[in-house]
């Protein structure tokens, strides 16, 4: 009996070691609110009108997630992430298709540097909503900007670098991740197409560079894309930030290039259809199979504590749309975001922006009209 308790509180203590070794953890953000809209979208009868809407993930995307790491010794750590994106309005799921539409990915890491595999964030996605290179950090870009065409967002940098351009996630991918020397880590990541007889189609390369020494931020992605029939679609992103006397000024530059004829995983973007979906509609006349389709989005903005609970961001976004042979549209948008902060995991916030839509006719647009006021309160809880 006695060499049996003896064996018992033996095994009891090596379990005990093995989890210490290990850990899983539940995670999420949960962010509702009512945004209002003085442009909604044309109805059936071509009239417009103002809007009210309950909206979920009005700063960031609500989502719940697994997180997992083990030490395999020697300084090496095993891991994974799965999070999936949730609509807290309704409680369905943000894909109808993906269980883990933002992120599934397995890993190891060391001194070496990081290795995921798997649907991972991109490098542009990361310098943005890291608040590298996007004063809002990816804020704003889940409502659509019905002064522009439906397609885009408050934020014109959920966009270009977002679910509807295949530039925020990416499945397949292999993604290498530096360690930090001298305040900077490079990243490398391709992504397979799994198309049969092709390396090519539907393939992706991308590149980053981040320089973090505070208080300097900079950074630096580039992404290039291909369909089934070989075309790309390139996105490039750059800026940074600094911080002085308690402010952090931030500015950014991002751009994507789209070939004529170029198919994304979401067509009703990229074509010449008169749709309010098509981000062709910005250019008259332009046809996607011919044409090949230029977006810019020049960036800056200024973050600072208003009280010691209350954070404050103001930023201006230029959106420009181009296509050869034919004169540029573009848009201007200003957005004032406050955060009052509960608790560690609690947030009260409001947001103000206003668009103006230049170069287009008021046709063009998804609301019949060229600007646009949008004001949201809401609240955000992080476990």
């Amino acid at each position: 009996m006695k060499k049996t308790l003896i064996a018992l509180a033996a095994l009891g203590a090596l379990t005990s070691v093995a989890q210490a070794q290990s850990s899983v953890a539940l995670y999420g953000l949960l962010d509702s609110g009512v945004r209002h809209d003085s442009a909604g979208p044309k109805g059936s009868a071509g009239n417009t009108g103002t809007q009210n809407l309950f909206t979920s993930g009005i700063l960031n995307t609500s989502r719940f997630g697994f997180r997992g790491t083990e030490d395999l010794g020697g300084g090496m750590k095993a891991n994974f992430n799965l999070e999936s994106g949730i609509n807290a309005g309704t409680g369905a799921g943000s894909s109808t298709s993906n269980i883990f539409d933002r992120r599934a990915v397995l890993g190891m890491e060391d001194s070496w540097g990081r290795v995921d595999i798997g649907r991972n964030t991109t490098f542009a996605y990361d310098l943005q909503a890291g608040y590298v290179n996007d004063p809002l950090g990816q804020e704003l870009t889940t409502n659509r900007q019905n002064a522009a065409v439906s397609a885009t967002s408050v934020n014109p940098l959920g966009t270009l670098v977002g679910s509807a351009l295949d530039t925020s996630r990416r499945d397949n991918m292999v993604k290498y991740l530096s360690p930090k020397l001298a305040g900077t880590n490079l990243g490398l990541a391709y992504s397979f197409g799994n198309v049969s007889g092709s390396t090519a189609a539907n393939s992706s390369v991308q590149f980053m560079a981040k320089y973090d020494v505070r208080p300097l931020q900079l950074g630096l992605s580039y992404d290039r894309l291909r369909d089934t029939a070989g075309r790309k679609q390139t996105l490039l992103t750059t800026g940074g930030n600094y911080i002085f006397e308690g402010y952090k000024v931030t500015g950014g530059y991002t751009q994507m290039q789209a070939d004529a004829g170029f198919v994304n995983s979401n067509t009703s973007i990229l074509t010449n259809s008169g749709s309010s979906t098509s981000l062709y509609k910005f250019l008259a006349g332009a046809s996607a199979s011919t044409t090949g389709l230029k977006a810019a989005v020049f960036d800056l903005g200024v973050g600072f504590n208003a009280t010691p609970l209350t954070q404050v961001v103001v930023a201006y976004y230029n959106t420009k749309y181009s296509a050869d042979g034919l004169s540029s549209n573009r848009y201007d948008t200003f957005a004032a975001r406050a955060r009052y902060t509960l608790s560690k995991r609690t947030d009260l916030y409001a947001a103000i922006d206003y668009t103006k839509a230049k170069g287009m006719t008021a046709a063009q647009t998804a609301s019949g009209t060229t600007s646009n006021t949008g004001l949201s309160v809401g609240i955000q809880h992080r476990f």
